[in-house]
């Protein structure tokens, strides 16, 4: 069975689309005027949290969305209509990232929306251009290109407490036991397969707490999903360790394992983080850091469960001996400890039985002083990545590359046996950029218009400074996103 908390699609937005350029022409009027109406806005791609849902299963299937364009502007001035935008439905706790792996967004409340990519402005006709003196314009503006982006869902199933242990602890018996989660139970190992959230109420608190699927040894390294499962139990404040007291010492081995790997997926998550084990408001408490700021700070507790099966106290008290010193030991070796005592251990190991409830409730009340005394804000926090904002002029020269080479002589732009002393000036800017995608070229009205605009707004005067003349090749750089940059020659 495969677990969807993480599907890769495709958006695209809608064009914007274009104007038109005509005339009104009526029975008994002497002059027609331009009636040229303006084209639509493209749809947007836009995703909104709902606590309706908890699965991304709805985009295992259909892998690309596509927005539709706005409709092309009609004549007797009327302007067509804008596209409605796509909104797409996921789970409170999904994680946006783009192609690169960089988180873009976190959805953490009911209809939280983020526009992804947004519809592109309309083309205009040419009723607007016309003025007191070019009274009869013959030239519209094309609407922007849509684009398409491909991006990565991930649903966070974010929970206060963690449910960790080796196969047939227990873990799915004690979440159902304190929530109504109906999570599957069996005699047998790997009976969960997917991760289960359950909702617990005690005295004036409410928590989360999630049964992550049994870890094996080397799930660090991916082995039966370990890098999946893992992943979620970084995202709660509470790790809560299960044993089985039936297995005595291999029980306790186990415990030390699962924990050993969940240092280990630190390690290799974060870049040489710095993790350390504490008494911190009087709780055994993980810390890592990176750069001496916390980037990670987790409550440990540990549960021994099936009490029932044991009826020995000698025996019991034995085993706990036996999970406390190896565990000194494990943070000893690992150099984690920072004076973590035996007794403090003590206080956060506990005895349960999920078949008998035994120990479940008061559990359950231990858990709230732990929580109120942990960062309401989860330390483990998502980056919000910002573009980087291009200045306004951003201007390079360079040579004329081989691979440009044959385009610019098909075009028209360089003869052949020059473009080796041609140079090329490379723009970004997102103003120009839009121009160069807006304007028809060939209408010679069109292009006296867009020299017009590069005055008015002293992109000339800059073109001067950067020595560029007449009859050099632009490379404007285009900031739509898998769309190509456009040539002109100045």
């Amino acid at each position: 069975m495969q677990f969807y908390d993480e599907v890769k699609i495709t958006v695209q937005s809608g064009k914007g689309w274009d104007g038109i350029s005509t005339w009104r022409r009526e029975k008994w009027v002497a002059f027609g005027w331009p009636a040229g109406g303006n084209g639509g806005k493209g749809w947007s791609i836009i995703f909104k949290a709902s606590k309706d849902e908890n699965t991304l299963l709805a985009y295992r299937f259909r892998k690309i969305f596509k927005a539709k364009p706005g409709f092309p502007g009609r004549s007797k001035d009327q302007y067509w209509a804008n596209a409605e935008d796509i909104i797409l439905s996921v789970p409170i706790g999904t994680l946006i990232k783009n192609s690169a792996g960089q988180a873009l967004h976190v959805f953490k409340k009911d209809q939280e929306e983020r526009t992804v990519l947004k519809g592109w402005e309309w083309g205009v006709g040419n009723m607007h251009f016309k003025d007191s003196i070019h009274q009869y314009p013959d030239f519209f503006l094309m609407g922007e290109p849509g684009q398409e982006k491909e991006i990565t869902l991930e649903l966070q199933l974010l929970a206060d407490v963690a449910l960790i242990g080796s196969p047939s602890v227990g873990k799915s018996s004690i979440i159902n036991t304190i929530s109504h989660a109906k999570a599957k139970v069996a005699d047998y190992p790997f009976t969960t397969l997917i991760p289960n959230l359950g909702c617990v109420q005690a005295d004036d608190l409410t928590f989360n707490v999630i049964d992550i699927p049994g870890l094996i040894k080397g799930a660090a390294d991916g082995k039966w999903l370990g890098n999946a499962f893992l992943r979620h139990v970084l995202k709660a404040k509470i790790f809560c360790l299960v044993s089985d007291c039936a297995r005595y010492e291999t029980g306790v081995q186990e415990i030390i394992d699962i924990f050993d790997e969940i240092i280990t997926y630190i390690e290799d998550k974060f870049e040489n983080p710095t993790i350390t084990i504490e008494e911190d408001k009087g709780m055994v408490t993980l810390f890592a850091k990176q750069n001496d700021e916390t980037i990670l700070e987790k409550r440990l507790i540990f549960l021994i469960n099936k009490f029932d099966l044991i009826n020995d106290e000698d025996i019991l008290n034995e085993e706990m001996h036996l999970l406390h010193k190896n565990i000194l030991t494990y943070f000893k070796t690992k150099k984690l400890s920072k004076k973590i005592s035996k007794t403090l251990l003590e206080k956060y190991t506990f005895f349960v039985s999920a078949a008998t409830h035994h120990g479940i409730d008061q559990r359950m009340e231990n858990m709230i002083p732990m929580l109120k005394n942990t960062k309401d804000e989860e330390v483990y926090h998502i980056p919000e990545h910002t573009i980087e904002e291009k200045g306004n002029e951003q201007i390079n020269v360079r040579n004329i590359s081989k691979e440009e080479k044959e385009h610019l002589i098909d075009e028209w732009y360089i003869e052949e046996t020059q473009w080796k002393y041609s140079e090329i000036r490379e723009i970004y800017d997102e103003e120009l950029c839009k121009l160069v995608w807006m304007i028809p070229w060939g209408n010679e009205e069109a292009e006296q218009r867009f020299r017009w605009i590069l005055e008015h707004k002293g992109i000339l005067q800059i073109f001067d400074t950067h020595g560029i003349r007449k009859g050099d090749v632009l490379k404007i750089k285009s900031y739509y996103e898998n769309k190509d940059d456009r040539y002109i020659l100045y």
